[in-house]
């Protein structure tokens, strides 16, 4: 590795270990899983990185604007990340701020849907999406305010996510809906991650590809449980669904899910050999719903890969794994602020907040 990449990892090292240090605790979500109102909550996050939320609620008492502000931080950090990595390398973590894009993307269309299929009042909705550029040149307002598909087809012109939406026709999403529109879009984000890893340097191509791998298959794994058992779509709209660099769709396992009939899919022999752990949860659970199995299979998932994130901020620290494991403790972060805020705004038994957060 040349001094200028010990270099530049050295100082994104510090400054993102620092930040890792200043993240809420364990004994701090505990506290703030007593609080009985949001004003309790909002006070109690004083002196953290989410202080800000208190004087937008003071402001405004609107809990919508506290999600819009939690997704622009979200952004905001990503494209800070960024400028601070160079040429290839700051091209991959704007690669991974497609993800946020895309989201917003599909917000913003989901709005469009609402107005101009559905004939549904959307004006006070717009304003908490975020309307700045994230990565690509994306005219947000233009496909809030299109009177068909074709302006939607204009705002996104020149960005990545034109082929996908060029892919359905008008008829189509006014007929089918957005569903496969969305996974288009997802796989596009992913596809343009893909392609920009392959050109890192060897090391940190490896790395990130293991991550993308795992995440892929782990993914793969919820969809075909919760559409696949849960909703239970035939298998040609499953295999639409699956992500790409995802090793479980080669196995003989994940073709014989999709060749069972949906109402006799079995979550637990899908899992059985890559996730023997998991396998063994589902039989041993007890838990027999659908709805039920699907959470689990998603807690030990995540459980997965925070296990893996944490065990990179423990190894070489010049490499990209400092970046991966920061952009999913921020995330893990900023969902459980949002999962507080909306138990407590929605009455939420205490129980249930507990069972999301921790």
């Amino acid at each position: 590795m040349s001094l200028v990449s010990l270099d530049r990892y050295a100082f994104i090292n510090a400054k993102l270990r620092s930040r890792i240090g200043s993240m809420l605790e364990t004994a701090q979500i505990e506290q703030l899983m007593k609080s009985q109102t949001l004003e309790e909550l909002l006070h109690a996050l004083r002196g953290t990185p989410y202080e800000p939320l208190l004087e937008i609620y003071d402001e405004s008492g609107d809990v919508q604007r506290l999600e819009a502000w939690l997704f622009a931080r979200n952004v905001a950090l990503h494209q800070e990340v960024a400028k601070f990595m160079k040429g290839i390398h700051g091209e991959a973590v704007l690669a991974m701020t497609r993800k946020l894009e895309v989201e917003n993307l599909k917000g913003v269309i989901r709005l469009w849907f609402s107005n101009t299929v559905k004939h549904q009042n959307i004006d006070y909705r717009f304003g908490y999406l975020y309307q700045d550029e994230i990565v690509s040149s994306v005219d947000w307002t233009q496909i809030v305010n299109a009177s068909g598909y074709d302006g939607i087809l204009e705002a996104v012109e020149g960005s990545p996510y034109a082929s996908a939406v060029s892919s359905f026709s008008p008829e189509q999403v006014a007929q089918e809906g957005l569903f496969g529109l969305e996974t288009a879009l997802d796989r596009t984000w992913i596809g343009e991650l893909h392609r920009v890893v392959a050109q890192l340097p060897p090391k940190d191509r490896s790395l990130i590809e293991q991550v993308l791998h795992r995440d892929a298959d782990l993914k793969n794994i919820i969809n075909l449980v919760r559409f696949g058992w849960m909703y239970q779509l035939p298998q040609d709209q499953l295999r639409t669904l699956m992500l790409e660099g995802s090793s479980l769709v080669e196995t003989k396992e994940f073709e014989a899910y999709l060749e069972t009939p949906p109402s006799a899919r079995s979550p637990e022999k899908l899992v059985a050999k890559r996730f023997p752990d998991l396998s063994k949860l589902l039989r041993d659970s007890g838990k027999s719903t659908p709805e039920e199995q699907t959470r689990l299979v998603e807690w030990y998932l995540f459980s997965v890969r925070k296990q893996s994130f944490h065990a990179m901020l423990q190894g070489d620290p010049f490499n990209f794994g400092t970046i991966l494991s920061y952009f999913f403790l921020e995330e893990r972060q900023d969902a459980i602020i949002r999962i507080l805020i909306n138990g407590i705004h929605y009455g939420w038994e205490s129980q249930e907040i507990r069972e999301f957060v921790l």
